[in-house]
């Protein structure tokens, strides 16, 4: 199976180019995590003379310094080299989900698929142990996934437009003070011909840089923070608005509202990297970037497909591997993460209704 990454390049001044290896990355992340050489270098496993002549080689092919040592009092990444890891970074996790659809597509273009293997088209809400999951070789020698990325709302429309069978999204539990995600989401949650895969359940909160004080809303009206949000077909910038109007504060006056990210990881990247300082995420996307976490709510991952889908022959590859014991034991490793009745299948009505009501 092809698998698209991202290669990154630095252009200098006199046009010559600068491969950024992940190695070279690798350092940066590390002394900048370490704080110091001795122990980025234990880090690594390596020797401070290896280290610092790696430095040196780095800061001579891209003309500029990477690192700022202070005596005993350790190192750090000096501005350049902040910005061009977390560049590389922010870029990386921008485009990924793109990626990841031009590849599904190009293998199925290009491949020799077994002709009697059953396929199956997705649109899915963001979700980072969805997306390990997926990449789950064995599942892909029985079964043919198209898979596209994307914000609860859109993977709805395209399942309403015919343009995959299965949907991907995800509801706040409880109905009182999430109502207005609700009540936008019923929109496209409608119809006696729907039915639900149940995933698990997953916390969703506030993410921030670790701080003793971390910043609130409040703090962004003020002008003390930065936020930093989804894109509005995500159903976590719905919830946002709604913890806005709850906040009794008006969208349009928070500095950073209108900076949307298609992922929960780009927006825990963006803040991680201090062009922002407060955002609504997934756990599993703040403890990736070493992020401070509050949980606001948990919210159901689901999948929804119409009635006769049910029956459809890839459904019966991909119900008994979700019901697996090793999905199960994956999703359990996951901080923030809880299976539920992974696998079972629902009318959509009386599935939403036990949300509401919980």
């Amino acid at each position: 199976m092809l698998n698209l990454k991202v290669s990154a390049r630095w252009k200098k001044d006199d046009g010559q180019f600068v491969e950024l290896d992940q190695r070279m990355l690798n350092t940066l992340k590390t002394i900048d995590s370490e704080g110091s050489i001795s122990l980025a270098c234990k880090a690594l496993g390596i020797s401070y003379r290896t280290l610092w002549s790696q430095i040196q080689q780095y800061n001579l092919m891209l003309g500029e310094e990477l690192v700022a040592t202070h005596g005993r009092a350790g190192a750090c990444l000096t501005r350049f080299g902040h910005k061009l890891i977390w560049m590389v970074e922010q870029g990386n996790v921008r485009v990924a989900p793109d990626l990841g659809t031009v590849g599904e597509q190009l293998n199925a273009e290009w491949l020799d698929v077994d002709q009697n293997k059953p396929w199956i088209s997705l649109a899915l809400s963001d979700d980072l142990v969805l997306q390990n999951l997926f990449q789950n070789t064995a599942l892909y020698k029985k079964l043919q996934l198209s898979l596209r990325w994307s914000g609860s709302i859109a993977a709805l429309s395209a399942l309403h437009r015919g343009e995959v069978r299965v949907a991907g999204c995800h509801l706040p539990v409880g109905l009182e003070e999430h109502s207005h995600v609700h009540h936008i989401m019923r929109r496209w949650l409608r119809g006696s011909n729907l039915s639900v895969i149940e995933l698990f359940e997953r916390d969703i909160g506030w993410m921030s840089r670790p701080a003793a004080k971390p910043p609130t809303l409040e703090d962004v009206a003020q002008r003390r923070a930065l936020l930093v949000n989804r894109n509005s077909a995500s159903s976590t910038h719905h919830q946002l608005d709604a913890l806005i109007t709850k906040a009794g504060l008006k969208a349009e006056d928070l500095p950073g509202f209108f900076h949307e990210e298609n992922s929960h990881l780009a927006v825990a990247c963006t803040i991680a990297a201090g062009h922002g300082d407060l955002g609504l995420g997934i756990r599993a996307a703040a403890d990736h970037y070493s992020l401070q976490f509050r949980a606001v709510s948990k919210e159901r991952y689901f999948l929804v497909l119409h009635n006769s889908d049910l029956q459809y022959p890839a459904l019966d590859i991909l119900l008994p591997w979700l019901r697996s014991a090793e999905v199960r034991a994956y999703v359990e490793s996951i901080t923030g993460y809880c299976p539920l009745n992974i696998g079972r299948t629902r009318a959509l009505e009386l599935f939403l209704n036990e949300i509401q009501t919980s």
